[in-house]
């Protein structure tokens, strides 16, 4: 397998020459890769297809690559060129000892196949510049995204992990529907009032008071004033509330009686 530099032009007119060109295209998270081939007896190769949604740009050229080489396979050739605008792709394989995924390992294997018998060299070509079957590969690329499914569904580990990754991020990004900014039963509780009053509140809510002690696993609560354990559902009958105060839009009159009856240290 060669990686050096290679005259690109004699490539693509020398007949007695076969060559492939390829490229890959992602559009809405739907990646497509384009294959252009062309045979010692000026035979046309095309190829396009779909690649598994989120595929990234890079495996796309990848898969287009072990494409390209099964086309090399199948009709036996002697040289083949692999003319590619993925650098990452070239430096990727040149560096093929240190392969890890299915992908890149079929890649080497194909290319240790055909080089016991032929040539095979990939050469780095610039991209949107009149290439001679560049174009062509591009345009198969998009029609490939086009498809309605993938030819494949494996993912890079990288690739999932970015699918998770803009999961969890579409969750700390807060909602803008109206529905969530809500403020009546089964919606969202706003709280207002001081921070103490706030605490004081939740606090009640979820019964973890500061009267609440465990003593060998069982829960005790400090005594009231009226001398009875302090439970949050007490205080809030001690004090003249009611529960429904508590989850609605009345906590501010709430935590004024628990003031007046001296009952806040409790909470």
């Amino acid at each position: 397998m060669l990686m050096s530099s290679i005259n690109t032009s004699r490539i693509l007119n020398d007949p007695e020459l076969v060559y492939v060109l390829l490229s890959a295209l992602c559009k809405k998270n739907r990646t497509g890769s384009g294959v252009y081939a062309k045979a010692e007896d000026g035979l046309v190769y095309r190829c396009r297809f779909r690649n598994p949604d989120n595929c990234s740009v890079f495996r796309s050229e990848l898969l287009a690559i072990r494409e390209a080489l099964n086309f090399a396979l199948h009709f036996e050739i002697s040289d083949i060129y692999v003319l590619t605008d993925s650098k990452s792709s070239i430096q990727y394989l040149k560096n093929w000892p240190e392969i890890r995924e299915k992908t890149g390992q079929e890649i080497v294997s194909k290319i240790a196949t055909l080089s016991q018998k032929s040539k095979v060299c990939f050469q780095w070509i610039p991209s949107h510049v009149g290439v001679f079957g560049n174009e062509e590969a591009d345009v198969l690329a998009k029609e490939g995204s086009d498809l309605p499914s993938a030819s494949s569904s494996e993912l890079f580990t990288s690739e999932i992990y970015s699918i998770h990754k803009a999961a969890c991020s579409a969750w700390r990004n807060p909602p803008t529907h109206d529905w969530y900014a809500g403020n009546r039963p089964g919606l969202s509780l706003q709280s207002v009032g001081t921070r103490s009053a706030q605490t004081a509140l939740a606090r009640l809510r979820c019964g973890h008071i500061k009267s609440l002690k465990f003593i060998d696993r069982e829960k005790t609560f400090s005594s009231c004033p009226c001398s009875c354990p302090a439970s949050p559902a007490h205080i809030i009958e001690c004090i003249g509330a009611s529960t429904r105060q508590l989850w609605s839009g009345e906590g501010k009159g709430l935590v004024e009686l628990l003031e007046r009856h001296g009952v806040m240290d409790l909470v």
